[in-house]
């Protein structure tokens, strides 16, 4: 994974906070994800030690993706090949989709 990606998480919102803030609208602040399987989980909130709040898309299935919390240790121990992106520019959940989806 990124070097630096604990530093980003840092400066993330806390868990709760973008709670009443519109889905399309929540920031993208981490993109965890693989290139074989076109699965997808980005953080918009974290409890600062490795526990997230965002949206999940497994296997490319949006239509079925789930916004609940996920923890990078969860990850690390189901999931082969994951991979972060730190966004250098937080971008908005709509916006983020928009990206993974045009490929």
């Amino acid at each position: 994974m990124a070097e630096g990606w604990r530093k980003h998480e840092f400066e993330m919102p806390r868990l709760c906070e973008s709670e009443g803030v519109p889905v399309e609208d929540k920031e993208v602040w981490l993109h965890f994800f693989t290139l074989e399987g076109d699965s997808h989980w980005m953080a918009v909130e974290t409890n600062g030690k490795g526990l997230y709040f965002g949206c999940v898309v497994l296997d490319g299935d949006f239509e079925n993706a789930k916004w609940g919390y996920f923890s990078i240790g969860e990850m690390a121990l189901t999931v082969s090949g994951l991979l972060v992106l730190c966004r250098k520019t937080v971008k908005r959940f709509v916006d983020v989709i928009a990206e993974v989806r045009a490929g």
